[in-house]
């Protein structure tokens, strides 16, 4: 059973990976709504975008269903129709613009305590419907803790080194317009052939490699970062081989870098690089060295499990120092 304060934690988390993919999908569906066929093609084409989504389906302001359930198993058109108007979700107050998430509640399909995610899809000033995403609560992430908790430890941390000097963290522009470049770099990771990128917060620049070229890589300043063309100069690319993190994990690796970046002004993130073909995390903080670990070491363990300078003396063989 969550506790209302996991649930709300959880719930911040999912806002956060969600709002660019689905202001992206809602802009992609306006030019097909009314075709059922291309709609349904063109939410399936986004699902990988949506870390830990069940299932993704489009409803009109009626609460009919548009499309078939999507999944990452495939699309059952027998639910196309259903009438959806008394499910939780969509009682009260629905969004006219913009995302929300609704309270928990029991998905009749699982059974499972479930979290939907509502984004109005608009033409000019006409709300068409709303494109829907499910999520079940068990399979949502933690951000490592409460962030007070990550916060007590870092600062005990920076306390320990005190005598070192560490300038303040400066907010960047990749501070500024950190959630929609999480998008960005995920939607490269998983469909443009992009298998590793570095992130530079203070000096607000990528690093990317991709397959196309892999031996050179080409550094992107946040203005073209934000550009939409910049997906022209990366063709579309699917991986000929199996990578060693699951491309539908990738926008979680960026929200836990974001996560660091943010947790304190006197230990962050400087750099977080990801390599998704040997499944490899690099981090470089503020005044205490550079790190590489597995994205499941990544993913699964304490924040403070590589901040905490006695939690990587105890444990050197997951979490390792270059020369």
């Amino acid at each position: 059973m969550w506790s209302k304060e996991a649930v709300s934690h959880k719930k911040k988390l999912l806002a956060s990976l969600l709002k660019a993919p689905l202001e992206q999908l809602a802009a992609m569906a306006t030019s097909c709504w009314d075709n059922a066929e291309i709609l349904t093609q063109t939410l399936q084409s986004s699902l990988c975008k949506l870390p830990h989504c069940q299932l993704l389906y489009a409803i009109d302001t009626q609460g009919r269903q548009l499309c078939g359930n999507i999944t990452r198993h495939g699309i059952d058109n027998t639910w196309r129709g259903q009438d959806l108007s008394a499910r939780p979700y969509l009682q009260g107050i629905l969004p006219f613009k913009g995302m929300t998430l609704s309270a928990a509640y029991l998905s009749q399909r699982s059974m499972q305590p479930c979290i939907t995610a509502l984004q109005a899809v608009r033409l000019e000033d006409r709300l068409l419907g709303f494109i829907a995403a499910d999520f079940h609560i068990k399979d949502l992430p933690n951000m490592s803790g409460t962030p007070l908790q990550r916060m007590q430890v870092l600062r005990s941390d920076a306390a320990r080194t005190a005598g070192s000097t560490k300038p303040a963290r400066q907010h960047s522009e990749v501070d500024a317009n950190i959630d929609y470049l999480i998008y960005v770099l995920s939607t490269l990771m998983q469909e443009h052939g992009i298998f590793q990128s570095a992130l530079h917060f203070n000096s607000a620049y990528a690093s990317l490699w991709s397959v196309d070229d892999p031996l050179v890589y080409t550094v992107h300043k946040v203005e073209e970062l934000l550009n939409p063309e910049l997906f022209l100069r990366y063709p579309k690319r699917s991986y000929d081989r199996h990578t060693q993190l699951e491309l539908d994990r990738i926008p979680l690796v960026f929200a836990q870098l974001k996560a660091l970046r943010q947790t304190d002004d006197s230990v962050y993130l400087r750099s977080g690089s990801v390599n998704i073909m040997n499944g490899l995390i690099g981090l470089t903080f503020s005044g205490s060295g550079s790190y590489y670990m597995n994205v499941e070491e990544f993913l699964n363990h304490n924040l403070t499990d590589w901040l905490n300078h006695d939690a990587i003396t105890e444990n050197p063989a997951s979490i390792t120092t270059p020369n």
